[in-house]
């Protein structure tokens, strides 16, 4: 078998997993969920997972060549400036809340690249350990457990990160705002902006438009206590494999 037919089982054996982890019926049994916390909105954080953290292995690959032009930028700080004119300029444009509407915009990089260096992990520890594709959910159990923890509560602060990026819908829209801006400046100037870094930025763009559109329906208290699901629920996990497999 092939690496790249094994990373796409490996990324669709993430979602099988996430799929298992946020259903309704057994968040309930496992936490006393708020009165708001509702089947709805547990439906809204697996569609976010399921569609931006850990999409499917066409879109997966897609967004993967995407980033990479937006990780440029961000090793570049001239490029990115040069998309503004200057600070200054900038802050007076959008407002003194710039720089933290920038910083949400670039969550979705963030997390999306921890997730992929949180499968390749596990693909090199399958590998290293003889566990082959189809992967069952004991040898992911297996896989997770052989990580190292630190590496795991790393990954799950950058997770309550990002969903907080998004639930702060007000903070979203004017990364949305910065991005349109950012978009029209590229294409004025296509002998500076090749058109694969215009189509990245579109795609950032998109994942973030999702995010707004998901969580926007919802009132303020509701979505902090979404964000504080998601860390508990994903702290209860990684709990639940270590506890199970040390006790072995």
């Amino acid at each position: 078998m092939d690496e790249l037919t094994k990373e796409s089982h490996i990324i669709e054996k993430f979602r099988d997993m996430v799929n298992k982890r946020y259903q309704y019926d057994e968040l309930k049994k496992r936490f006393n969920l708020p009165s708001n916390i509702n089947e709805e909105v547990i439906d809204d954080v697996k569609e976010y997972f399921l569609g931006t953290i850990y999409p499917d292995f066409a879109e997966r690959q897609r967004l993967e060549a995407a980033f990479g032009n937006l990780a440029n930028y961000m090793k570049q700080p001239r490029k990115i400036w040069g998309l503004f004119g200057n600070m200054t300029t900038a802050v007076f444009k959008f407002g003194r809340h710039f720089f933290q509407a920038f910083k949400a915009g670039l969550a979705s990089l963030d997390s999306f690249l921890g997730a992929k260096k949180f499968e390749q992990n596990m693909a090199a520890i399958a590998n290293k350990n003889n566990i082959h594709p189809p992967i069952s959910d004991e040898e992911y159990e297996k896989c997770y457990h052989l990580m190292q923890k630190s590496e795991i509560e790393k990954f799950i602060h950058d997770i309550k990160s990002l969903f907080g990026a998004m639930v702060n819908t007000p903070l979203l829209l004017k990364t949305l705002e910065i991005l349109d801006n950012v978009v029209e400046t590229m294409k004025k100037k296509p002998h500076i902006y090749p058109q694969d870094d215009i189509d990245g930025i579109l795609l950032g763009r998109s994942l973030l438009n999702r995010g707004y559109e998901l969580f926007s329906k919802y009132d303020e208290d509701t979505k902090q206590k979404m964000v504080e699901v998601i860390y508990q629920n994903e702290l209860w996990y990684m709990n639940y494999i270590f506890e199970r497999k040390d006790f072995k």
